[in-house]
């Protein structure tokens, strides 16, 4: 592996309940990449991001941040680093968006100190960015799925961290919020500067936000390059097994579709 990577997933292997999940699985992440990892379902994509994050600890191998194993980093400066947004929970919350958001500020907080002008300024930025000031008095149970998507990554986003860590972001949104989700994203890893890692099965997610794509099959990377790169019927049908057909827009954007989808 190249050295110098901002973040690196070296030779890590996974087993749960005696079954192999991931095995011997490398790659790098720059920082302000948006690297998003594709595959089916089952191949171990969450699982991965997981290890990645230390939600899950017994595995082998090494996740390295800044070239430390982020496993014998403290708790509170992973937190300083790494925020999350998982596929679901927010619908759950018993608190206001912005109070949701307000808590994600504990990493920064010391042992007896309450609030700070500074965690109310990120706050306000993260509402702002995410586009959710108005939501910010509401509970995300309340609001619908695009809503409770931007309260999640509001949340992220106030934590003040160099990463972001994103769990099938678009899953269960409809095309509009999809399509608005997608562009948050993109904001926050160019105009932010945030390192995204990402899981998603949307091959057309990745193809547009993408600075890198890794691919991965039965617990295995079987490809990674850039995303025009991934444009290729062969390695598709390789990583998904089952046909592909490529279109351009009128606009001249590159999408995918599987062929047994196809009217």
């Amino acid at each position: 592996m190249v050295s110098g990577a901002f973040f690196e997933i070296r030779e890590l292997s996974c087993s749960i309940a005696g079954s192999r999940i991931l095995d011997r699985v490398s790659f790098l992440v720059q920082r302000g990449d948006c690297v998003c990892i594709v595959g089916p379902n089952g191949a171990g994509k969450s699982t991965l991001l997981k290890c990645a994050g230390g939600l899950i600890r017994n595995f082998s191998g090494q996740a390295l941040l800044e070239g430390a194993p982020l496993l014998s980093l403290k708790s509170r400066l992973v937190a300083r680093r790494v925020a999350w947004v998982h596929q679901t929970g927010a619908d759950s919350l018993p608190f206001t968006v912005r109070e949701f958001a307000r808590m994600s500020r504990y990493p920064w907080r010391s042992a007896l100190g309450g609030e700070t002008k500074a965690d109310e300024e990120a706050v306000e930025s993260a509402l702002a960015i995410s586009g959710g000031g108005w939501l910010g008095g509401r509970k995300p149970g309340r609001l619908g799925g695009g809503g409770r998507q931007r309260s999640l990554i509001a949340a992220a986003i106030a934590q003040g961290t160099d990463m972001l860590f994103l769990d099938e972001p678009t899953s269960f949104l409809d095309y509009k919020h999809q399509a608005e989700t997608l562009a948050l994203i993109e904001k926050i890893n160019k105009e932010q500067n945030k390192t995204i890692l990402m899981v998603t099965h949307d091959v057309n997610l990745a193809l547009h936000a993408a600075t890198a794509v890794v691919a991965v099959r039965d617990g295995r990377v079987v490809w990674r390059g850039g995303r025009a790169e991934l444009l290729d019927k062969e390695l598709l049908k390789d990583i998904f097994d089952t046909e592909f057909e490529i279109f351009s827009s009128a606009e001249g954007a590159r999408y995918v579709a599987p062929r047994g989808l196809m009217i």
